[in-house]
């Protein structure tokens, strides 16, 4: 982008603080973003909307350079980074809880197979099941395993998820490369891509009926050639008690990872059955963007709850007793972001003010209109460079952490 000549930031005594604000060589396009010659949006992040909305002369010292300082800044920071760790430790147990449910899930349909198996050779073994109706059992099963590899082979070959995915939605929706949501499957095998499912391209769908293929065929081999019926009974009504005792151990583990979740979600506010999709550690957590309109930024945690996908903004210091406007409109700029990335209408999103007071924000039409008028404000100021003071209230400047080198500040 182009630069051209800007403006010096001036201190409350009038002095010149030697540190410039940037100003673009842009003009708007025809929905209203300001863009460069090249066609690029101007940058504007969640946190210049959240300055701006709240002055936009302390947004243009922020711009500056001019740093906030007070004892309600360091602690804000201390607390957030208190936030960040004990989001990470919900996660984890949460994987650990939820990773756990899975493995027992298996554990117990092994025990299901095991007590079926137990049946049919004790009802063999009783008469109430003839040998050869016993045989014809097996060679069906043989039968139905060589169908389900045929159908796996034919999946893995034919890109079926490209015809079926648009018109009937069975395509697996990409996961945002910004999220960090671990697949619990135990097996990454889908393939994330803008066309999933090409020639030759496996996925879960595939997985799973080459594993049921090999496991029906293994049934029906132990079916046909067993001909001890009465010793095979007792060695897998055996196996089938012991499994059954480790099942219960299992599922032991996952209750107890369970409580551990929910305790530790109750502690931060966070409902149960919440997957945390992302944290803002500042560092690792990738910054969110909108190139079409310049939006971007890095919400506190983004969290998916009952198919919901819910932004999170933490604010730290005094609680008010409803949500500041410019809280609410960097709120809004998390919603626009995350439905952009995640192709979803989102509904609302969450303020929360220390431990207590959280608040839902709705998101709607109404609100991305608001959203766009500010947006483009702010893209207006960072070219023609003209932000003002626009209220006359001195308990905000007071409270303001750029005060002591703004030039309009009030007694």
């Amino acid at each position: 982008m182009g630069d051209s000549s800007s403006a010096s930031a001036v201190s409350s005594d009038g002095s010149n603080t030697g540190r410039k604000s940037k100003l673009f060589d842009a003009s708007p396009s025809d929905d209203g973003i300001w863009r460069d010659s090249e066609g690029v949006a101007l940058p504007v992040s969640a946190s210049d909307l959240e300055r701006h909305a709240y002055c936009p002369l302390s947004w243009k010292l922020a711009r500056s350079g001019v740093k906030g300082s007070g004892d309600a800044i360091e602690l804000g920071k201390q607390r957030h980074k208190e936030i960040e760790i004990a989001m990470t430790h919900y996660q984890n147990h949460d994987l650990k809880a939820r990773r756990e449910m899975v493995i027992w899930t298996w554990w117990f349909a092994i025990v299901v197979t095991l007590t079926i198996d137990t049946t049919a050779f004790f009802f063999v073994e009783e008469g109430m099941i003839t040998d050869i109706n016993f045989g014809r059992f097996a060679r069906y099963l043989a039968l139905l395993a060589f169908v389900w590899l045929i159908l796996a082979i034919l999946l893995l070959l034919i890109p079926w998820r490209r015809y079926l995915g648009t018109p009937f939605g069975l395509a697996q929706p990409p996961t945002p490369s910004e999220f960090n949501i671990v697949d619990l499957e135990l097996y990454l095998f889908e393939k994330q891509d803008s066309h999933p499912g090409g020639w030759w391209a496996g996925g879960k769908v595939e997985f799973t009926i080459l594993l049921g293929s090999m496991t029906i065929a293994l049934h029906g081999l132990a079916l046909f050639v067993a001909q001890q019926r009465s010793i095979a009974t007792f060695v897998l009504l055996v196996a089938t008690l012991g499994w059954t005792l480790i099942a219960s151990w299992q599922l032991h583990k996952g209750l107890l990872a369970n409580i551990r979740v929910e305790e530790k979600g109750k502690e931060l506010g966070i409902d149960s059955g919440s997957v945390l999709a992302y944290n803002d550690d500042s560092t690792s957590s990738d910054l969110l963007k909108d190139d079409t309109t310049g939006i971007r930024g890095r919400p506190d945690q983004i969290i998916i709850f009952e198919n919901d996908v819910v932004p999170v903004e933490q604010k730290t210091g005094k609680i008010p007793s409803q949500p500041h406007f410019s809280h609410k409109l960097q709120v809004y700029a998390y919603l626009h972001l995350v439905s952009k990335i995640t192709n979803n209408q989102l509904r609302y999103g969450i303020l929360r003010y220390g431990d207590d007071a959280i608040h839902k924000i709705i998101w709607g039409d109404g609100e991305s209109k608001v959203l766009m008028k500010h947006l483009k404000e702010i893209q207006r100021l960072m070219v023609e460079d003209d932000a003002k003071r626009d209220h006359d209230r001195p308990g905000k400047c007071r409270n303001c952490s750029r005060r002591h080198r703004c030039p309009e500040a009030l007694d």
